[in-house]
């Protein structure tokens, strides 16, 4: 039986202080307060396996938010001179050791970890200390690939963010952004590039064909809002382009001139109107 992994069981028997189950052949407790109602002995059902406050082996119904072997983000409960608690869905939260820890922690940061075994104690513990768990097979990731991105390193010019709980990725922050990302976020990406050296960048945006498309509908449907007109165009900066389309002057022009040339809209010298 291994610490920190769901397994069907089989109800043995019936004590007072709860339920024998049989899960991987091994004989664990299930206590009743972590019983479902009317469960009786022979019955079939789905346990977690952890340890109790004593390092004890126990089975709960619980779901917790991660299993063993696996990245999570999760917030911190409590903190004292020893670690921080972090909460993952279970009575008893997830311990993250202060030798595990990159930085100081307070109730309600968010942090993202990755769930293991004790060699000392046993217990499954957390840790901050992730990079040597990331998986750096990316065979199964493509360019313009949708993914689920958790920030888990960040500075002024770039976010490393785990891609999709497994992989690595770097998204560089766009200069003058308004909404900065910061460890702990979670949010939806996409995969921009993956260079020859195995390194991922990532984008927010769709890329390629589909995300021209998007963009194309987004102008339209902002000048359908600002009654058919905005004044923008090549003569406007790279910077005020970014502050209202979130588009490197390139991009824009790129895109409304495919609206040009499909007679979508109308160029002048002071914007773009809808035709």
């Amino acid at each position: 039986m291994k610490i920190g992994k769901h397994y069907n069981a089989v109800v043995e028997s019936e004590m007072p202080q709860g339920f024998y189950v049989i899960a991987d052949n091994e004989r664990v407790l299930l206590p009743g307060n972590k019983a479902p109602k009317n469960l009786a002995v022979g019955d079939y059902l789905d346990v977690f396996i952890y340890t109790d406050s004593e390092d004890r082996l126990i089975a709960t119904t619980q779901t917790p938010r991660v299993t063993a072997n696996h990245f999570a983000v999760l917030e911190v409960k409590d903190v004292n001179n020893v670690g921080a608690f972090l909460d993952w869905g279970l009575d008893k939260d997830l311990f993250l050791p202060y030798k595990q820890q990159l930085g100081e922690l307070e109730i309600g940061d968010r942090c993202v970890v990755y769930v293991l075994e004790d060699e000392r104690s046993g217990r499954l513990v957390a840790t901050e200390k992730i990079k040597s768990f990331i998986d750096t097979d990316i065979r199964s990731l493509q360019n313009g690939q949708k993914v689920e991105l958790a920030v888990y390193d960040a500075c002024e010019e770039y976010v490393d963010c785990l891609i999709d709980y497994r992989y690595t990725g770097r998204y560089y922050n766009t200069p003058n952004r308004a909404n900065r990302l910061y460890i702990g976020d979670t949010l939806t990406g996409y995969i921009q590039n993956i260079r020859e050296d195995g390194k991922v960048s990532l984008s927010l945006k769709p890329v390629g064909y589909k995300a021209m498309m998007d963009q194309s509908e987004q102008i339209l449907q902002l000048l359908k809002e600002e009654n058919g007109f905005l004044p923008y165009g090549d003569f406007s900066s790279p910077e005020e382009i970014l502050e209202k389309f979130d588009l490197s002057k390139k991009a824009f022009k790129k895109i409304i001139g495919g609206l040009f040339k499909k007679g979508l809209i109308k160029l002048h010298d002071d914007g773009i109107s809808l035709k």
